[in-house]
């Protein structure tokens, strides 16, 4: 059975907000609350939110960071790790939440992010493909490509689209064999692999 945490954070996830921000708020989730306060546009309320748990929580500082990218007001850096954790997700949640305006405003500093970690692209990528942006999920990953080549996992994910989305099976034996040259024993690619001769 679901916590009271888990089922609030579950609707939040689902984009129900109405009554997230009080639960979290209330009971000291100020993470949680922050990213409530994002989608609802009280940008300055969760910068509050997330300062209270900085010291502490690495996804508060990561906010503090996303919110610095929507304002175009860098005062620091992210970390590898905070990007490959978090950057896909908080895509994903402001995607749901119709916030394009703030995507926007993060995307655009993809190469400032890739210098930190980069696969950056490839988050971004995976981020719209996830929600059914393709048109900008490839352009992601073609870049993604273009700056980090050796990715197994990338070549797969470009073929598992031009098999599942595209029906381009061409494609998809090329993405494909280039995955398997990388890594041999992708597991994902070589299943693939057999649905494609």
């Amino acid at each position: 059975m679901l916590s009271e945490y888990e089922k609030v954070k579950k609707d939040f996830l689902a984009g129900r907000v109405k009554g997230c921000r009080a639960y979290f708020e209330n009971n000291g989730y100020w993470v949680e609350a922050g990213y409530c306060c994002i989608v609802l546009d009280e940008l300055s309320k969760a910068e509050k939110l997330f300062t209270l748990a900085k010291d502490y929580d690495n996804r508060a500082a990561w906010g503090l960071f996303i919110l610095q990218l929507i304002k175009d007001d860098i005062k620091s850096f992210p970390t590898y790790f905070q990007v490959r954790n978090f950057l896909e997700l908080d895509l994903s949640i402001l995607i749901l939440y119709c916030k394009g305006n703030y995507v926007e405003k993060i995307i655009k500093y993809a190469d400032f992010m890739a210098y930190y970690n980069p696969e950056c692209y490839k988050f971004i990528g995976r981020a719209f493909w996830a929600n059914n942006l393709m048109s900008a999920a490839m352009f992601y990953l073609r870049r993604a490509k273009d700056k980090f080549y050796h990715d197994p996992e990338l070549h797969y994910l470009l073929a598992y689209i031009f098999y599942h989305n595209d029906k381009n099976y061409a494609q998809c034996r090329k993405s494909l064999d280039t995955c398997l040259e990388i890594l041999p024993a992708y597991n994902p690619a070589v299943k693939l692999s057999k649905l494609v001769s």
